[in-house]
Order: structure tokens, then sequence, then C-alpha cells
């Protein structure tokens, strides 16, 4: 939706009235304060392959007639689920129930039917939104869960006894307003509230809800605007039930009013770009890894690859050196796939190639890079500099606080956050939070140094953290970066401590698990692929200290299986390595 120089200016000169209207503290605040924004676009969507725009107004109409219904339903102060793909009435069901009804449970989609319905029940959920894809898994956990009293499709109405209909219950809420029910415009909700119960979704461990309140939400949301100037546009990939979309995407483009382009399928995810033409889109690494690796495939297709190289040295050098900016023409090829643009890419939810990042800054693309967890809302830190730096995670998000507790002779500890983002704990688990609390600081189980500007840098989890027979530490996720760094054709890397016989006795050594596609070696044998890869790592092994080596391999064309961002889940490779040596 294209904005001109006036409609820009216009729009800045509202978004200026709303940030300055003073701090915010809660989600409510948020969807009132947005009345000034009226009938302008708010979100975009497909449906049956239409292109629908839902305005400001029909957003807040739809929120308030929503939880107008659920109030008159009795669901005052209950758990509310939500089990869909990303859509208008996903984030229209998030705002009625936070913003006057009760809280949030969204889940998961991609989980197993028993899993979802666990957590479902875990959480106390009275009633489940659902899409009609998840209609079956909604109906199972209805009838393992007697204190689940209601479903509500979200999109697609059938005959059915047992389920309501959204469209129905904003209708229904409509006429309730115009009658004079005013229950819901009247709801007070506070900065301490809970809103939303959301799962945590890590690559090992038990999931565990954590409690975000709308002070956590609204502290987020306050800190990007105050980090970042707002795009007027932004396209949502990543699951909404996941808190780094919910909030650094959806939360922030809805208060200063950026249109959300909301992406119907992965695979149409390209087209879309090229299509609505975003500012911005959140992303996790493996949507890096994609746009980096098309980029240079094309261009060794079409034999320009070394014409590219050399266009990257002149733009360099003339960009650091005199300050003259000639990427939008040089690589004006590349950002016609993106509309046209090079749109600003906010990546978060695992570690990012160094050299990948550095590359797309080079061509153009503007990259934001940090440090979060579901627990801080998500932001920690925030680096804003990744074409200079791009392997630092930055520096201390606004009104969050880190600390280096207790680092080694590197100056290596774990992460201890606290701040206004942080939660309180975690639902219905006062063991999970009493461990996770120390002082009125959250241990996050990450590792991490600080340089002397005190900017943030990541060495890995406290879980994965391999301790050598010798007393040596290794963080098996610097020895990952170090093997994708020195071997571009490698898709994934895991290293995780094994057990081997040596000299009689077992001892602890360390394993690496290797991924390639096979398109990243064309016109091999899946036995050549593992020779190659086979006779690489041991080149790159002898660049290592001796006691970050690998002393074992597990090497496969096939992909490793990951997770709803895209993590790789470190508990199957390892799973799948002790298979292959039983």
């Amino acid at each position: 939706m294209y904005l001109d120089k006036q409609d820009k200016k216009t729009l800045d000169a509202i978004r200026h009235q709303v940030h300055m209207t003073g701090e915010l503290l809660t989600l409510r605040q948020m969807l009132d304060r947005m009345e000034v924004y009226g009938d302008r676009p708010c979100i975009v969507e497909k449906e049956k392959g239409a292109v629908v725009t839902h305005s400001v107004r029909d957003f807040r109409e739809d929120v308030y007639a929503l939880g107008t219904a659920l109030l008159d339903m009795g669901l005052k102060g209950k758990h509310i689920g939500i089990l869909s793909e990303n859509s208008y009435r996903w984030v229209v069901t998030f705002f009625a129930v936070t913003c006057g009804v009760g809280v949030v449970v969204p889940v998961d989609k991609e989980l197993k039917d028993e899993d979802i319905s666990y957590l479902f029940t875990k959480a106390d959920t009275d009633a489940v939104f659902f899409s009609n894809m998840y209609r079956k898994t909604a109906r199972k956990h209805k009838e393992a869960d007697a204190n689940c009293v209601a479903l509500v499709c979200m999109n697609k109405k059938q005959e059915d006894p047992d389920v309501l209909f959204i469209d129905d219950l904003i209708a229904k809420g409509k006429a309730l307003i115009k009658a004079g029910d005013t229950r819901y415009a009247e709801a007070k909700v506070e900065k301490d509230d809970l809103a939303a119960i959301v799962f945590t979704s890590g690559t090992t461990g038990v999931n565990k809800g954590v409690m975000l309140s709308h002070g956590n939400f609204a502290q987020n949301a306050d800190g990007v605007l105050e980090s970042i100037p707002p795009e007027y546009s932004s396209i949502s990939l990543l699951p909404m039930n996941h808190v780094y979309e919910l909030s650094c995407d959806i939360f922030t483009a809805l208060y200063m009013n950026a249109v959300i382009y909301i992406n119907d399928s992965i695979k149409n995810f390209m087209n879309n770009v090229a299509e609505f033409k975003p500012d911005a889109f959140a992303i996790v690494p493996l949507v890096i890894d994609t746009i980096y690796n098309t980029i240079w495939r094309t261009a060794e297709q079409t034999g320009k690859a070394e014409v590219l190289k050399k266009a990257m040295k002149v733009s360099n050098f003339l960009l650091d050196k005199c300050h003259i900016d000639l990427r939008p023409v040089l690589f004006k090829n590349i950002s016609e796939k993106f509309g046209g643009k090079f749109p600003t890419m906010s990546c978060g939810g695992a570690p990012t190639r160094v050299e990948y990042v550095k590359c797309l800054c080079d061509l153009g693309f503007k990259i934001y890079n940090g440090y979060g967890l579901t627990e801080s809302s998500p932001t920690v830190t925030l680096n804003l500099d990744c074409r200079h730096k791009p392997d630092c995670a930055g520096k201390a998000f606004p009104k969050a606080q880190f600390m280096i507790h207790d680092p080694d002779e590197n100056g290596v500890g774990e992460i201890w956050i606290r701040g206004e983002n942080v939660t309180k704990g975690y639902y219905k688990d006062e063991a999970a939070t009493a461990a996770s609390f120390e002082d009125g600081w959250f241990k996050t189980g990450d590792y991490g140094r600080t340089d002397e500007e005190g900017l943030l840098y990541i060495a890995g989890r406290k879980k994965n953290l391999i301790i050598l027979d010798n007393g040596k530490n290794v963080y098996p996720e610097e020895v990952e970066s170090f093997f994708m760094e020195h071997i571009d054709y490698i898709q994934d890397v895991v290293v995780f401590e094994g057990e081997k016989e040596i000299g009689g006795r077992p001892q602890k050594i360390i394993v690496g698990a290797v991924h390639t596609n096979p398109e990243n070696l064309p016109g091999k044998s899946e036995e050549e692929i593992i020779a190659q890869m086979r006779e690489d790592i041991d080149k790159v092994n002898k660049l290592l200290p001796g006691y970050k080596r690998l002393q074992d391999l597990y090497l496969t064309t096939e992909e490793f299986e990951i997770n709803s961002t895209r993590k790789v889940i470190r508990q199957k490779v390892i799973d799948r390595y002790y298979a292959s040596i039983r």
C-alpha cells in the first residue's frame, strides 16, 4: 500500500501525537490510543485469493464487539486459547480477550494434538478459538477437558451445534453495544494484570507457561519505538503465538499504524513481498540463510557472481571511505525482488551466520539483531549496527538491564536480566519460578560476555555447555558458528557431548552432526557429498584448539527436525546420532 511523501508526513504527525500521549502501560491503552488513526488501513490479508483490507476503525469495533460478546457469555476473568494460523481474526481475538475479558493462551499449532490439549489444560483454558484446519484438534481437547466450555471457529462457519462462530459473536456484540451495553467499554485493565500465558518453544526441555503482563508487553512496544524509527508497513511471517512476532511486529505496527500484511503461506512469501512491498518484517536466521543463498545461487547461474563481488567491493569502499551510498543503484536487480526496496529485517530467535548478515547489509538490507527470550517479552538487547558488528547482540534495551554473573577468565558467564519487560514467573510452577530468580534477577540459562563498550556477545546455552574430563568448557554454539563460517555449503551444525571408550575407559567427546542440502553441491552423489563434507570438516577441525575439536561426526543430507520458529531441535539430532551408532 503505497504512501507518498504527504501521506507519510500526515501519518508521522499522528504517530507523534500517539507516542507523546504518555508512557504506554497496557494493551488496552494501545487499543484506545489507536482511535486517532480512524479509517486508515490496519491489517491486510488474503481470503480465497482476494486481498481484504481492514481499517483501524474496523479493528477496534470488532475487538469491542467480540469482547462484549465474551463478557455476555460469562467469560470474564477466564483463560481463552487460540489455535490458528496467522489472521486478522487471530489479532482481534487476542486484543478482545486481553483488553477487558481475561487471559489469552496462544499455542503452537504445529504441536501434536495431545500436546496442544495438554498445554490448554495446563493453562486452565476455559474456551478455545480455532481455525477450521484445527477443528478436530479443538474438539478432541474439549472432549478431554471438562473445564473447556466453548469452542469458537474463526474462519469458516459450519452446521455444528457444539461450535460457535466468531463473526456471529462479533455481530452479537455490536447489537449489545448498540442497545447500550457498556461492560466492555468500562472494563479496567491494569499494568500488572496478566495478559497472556505463552509457552516456551525451546529445542530441549518441557514447555513452561510464561506469565506475561500488560506492562511486560507495553514496555517492549515502547522500547522498540524508542530505539527504532517505525516503518510504514510490515509483513507478518512468523507464527503470532510466539512473543517475538507478536510483540516486536504486531504490537508495534498496530500502535504506530504500520500496515500489517499477513503472509498466507511460507511458499508464497516472496510473491507476497513483491506484491505488497513491505518496508519491514521480523524473521529468523533461516530466512537470512535463504535470502543469501538465493542471491548467490542466482548470481552463479546467470554468470554474474564475479561481477557482484566486484560491485560489492566498490560499494563498500565508497560507502566507508567517501560516505557515498550507491547500493540502491548497483544492486537494483536484487531490490526489485523485494518490491523495489531493501526492506528492514529484524532477526531473532537464534544465532545468525555472521558472514550472511554482513553480506546482506553490504547489499543494502537494514538488519537489526538482538538477544531476547519469551520471559523478557522478548527483547533484552538490540544491535542496530549489524553491518559493522554482525556478531554482536547489542546494547541493553530501554528499561531493561543485564549482567554477566560469575564470569570466567574469558569474561564469559550466565546472562542475568531484570526490568519491566521480565515475567513474574511460570504459571502454576512455583519450583521453576523460584529456581529462575535470584535477588530480583532472572537467570536466563544463556552464557555471554561484554566488550569494553558494554555490548553483549552470546556464547551459548547453559544446558548445552560441555565440560570435558580435563575441566575445559566448550560452548557448542561457538564451535557450530566456526564451522558454519568456514564451510559455506553446510546448512546446519549441532555440536553436543558424546561418550567414547578411549584407553579402555569411557571418556567425554565432542560430536558434530552436520547437514547440507544436496542442492548446495550440485552434480555430486550422496556418497560424494558426504566424502567432501568429511574432508572439509577435517581441515577446519584442525584450525580449532585441540580441546574444541570434533571427535566424532554424523553427516547427512536429510534435513534436521525444526520447531515452528525454525530452530533445529537439538535432542532430535542427538537421538539420530545415537541411533546411527547402535
